[in-house]
């Protein structure tokens, strides 16, 4: 019987490992590319990994494994090259010179996937604003070598005078784009007095992608996100107002999920939609329990937790998907992970604990948003976690 489904893209990962990182690390990692490939519609069969004390500064690969690289290629028939470092402009040209084919690093992949998925008007601008501040360090990259190629001395070659008129045209977007995007955090910050001045607690979603997020913002506030089985579905800041009985409720807010090596670029240009999470009364961290790798997503969290401003909010762990089975026992779990709730948000397993939860410090949390900032030292109030 034929087979009629389409050919996904084929691509050859690469990958480096440096001294400390072990091999299962590496392979989560690539498994993680592969994911991200497979949403961008692209399938990749096979990776190389070459241990080396730090990426080669011309070629991310040595010039021996960048051949193997090109048999690997030929013969998988591949029709790019993906690291799963991010790439100098120095690197990304050799690499295609040496190889013959296109190349992109995990990092050009994210922001593809970003530009996908954004909706609104503001997730664009973040997106397109990301994307200029990849681009503009890799311009001398692009436009250098002709420069040695048709420059007179003394005189500017056309890659220079290109590179000069790139950049100016950049630098001018980010600087339009920066703009509106401030418009756009003013608006938000009027929007948080008022909140703040209705005593109503902020309560935001934070976790690795496709934890589950918007399935539990779906489970909590009878809502109908949009959910796929897919990494970077949700882009754009969705808040929903959750019912916590007794005449009382929050507003639960969901975002970005992060992940291993997000760009900083990515983190600095979605700085305005991650600033809800800064606001926030309190964090629920979700975590796919059923996933062996949930320890290191956690700690991608919290880092960029601490990268925003977020790493000394008050937090409930949230293990998800508990359906699944634990990659963890619960009583370990428990001990590591203090003021934990297990669900499974998919079949609506352990909510009302999750709603007790919240429920239980909403006077904490109020009274949070009664006091100013500059008060807190006054209440002693300095716990990460209830």
């Amino acid at each position: 019987m034929q087979d009629n489904r389409e050919k996904l893209p084929t691509v050859l990962g690469l990958a480096v490992r440096l001294p400390g990182v072990s091999e299962e690390a590496v392979s989560d990692s690539m498994a993680e590319l592969k994911e991200l490939l497979k949403t961008l519609g692209a399938d990749m069969p096979e990776y190389l990994v070459q241990a080396l004390p730090r990426p080669s500064p011309k070629s991310y690969f040595g010039s021996g494994k960048l051949e193997e690289a090109v048999k690997l290629a030929e013969a998988i028939e591949a029709e790019y090259i993906v690291t799963d470092d991010e790439l100098s402009a120095v690197q990304l040209r050799n690499i295609e010179e040496l190889t013959g084919l296109p190349v992109k690093d995990r990092t050009s992949i994210i922001l593809d996937i970003f530009a996908n998925h954004a909706e609104t008007k503001e997730g664009k601008l973040q997106v397109e604003l990301a994307m200029l501040e990849y681009r503009l360090p890799r311009l001398i990259g692009k436009w250098t070598h002709l420069d040695r190629q048709r420059g007179g001395i003394g005189l500017k070659g056309s890659g220079e005078t290109r590179l000069e008129t790139d950049r100016r045209l950049i630098v001018s977007q980010i600087r339009k784009i920066q703009e509106q995007l401030a418009k756009t955090e003013r608006v938000r910050n009027e929007q948080g007095k008022k909140r703040r001045a209705l005593f109503v607690p902020l309560v935001s979603l934070a976790g690795y992608t496709n934890a589950g997020k918007s399935t539990l913002l779906n489970a909590l506030a009878g809502s109908s996100v949009e959910i796929k089985d897919a990494l970077f579905t949700t882009l754009d800041t969705t808040s929903r107002r959750v019912y916590l009985g007794d005449r009382s409720y929050c507003i639960l807010s969901d975002t970005v999920g992060f992940i291993s090596k997000l760009p900083h670029s990515l983190i600095k240009a979605f700085r305005a939609t991650l600033e809800g999470v800064r606001e926030s009364d309190l964090l629920l961290l979700v975590a796919d329990a059923s996933n062996p790798a949930f320890r290191e997503h956690l700690l991608t969290v919290e880092r960029v937790l601490s990268e925003i401003g977020a790493s000394n909010h008050k937090r409930i762990y949230v293990f998800n998907k508990i359906d699944k089975g634990l990659a963890v026992p619960e009583h370990t779990l428990r001990e590591c992970y203090p003021n934990s709730v297990f669900i499974s948000a998919a079949q609506k397993i352990g909510l009302d604990t999750l709603i007790e939860k919240i429920s239980e410090f909403k006077e904490t949390l109020l009274e949070k948003t009664r006091y100013p900032s500059n008060e807190k030292s006054l209440k002693n109030d300095n716990s990460e976690s209830f």
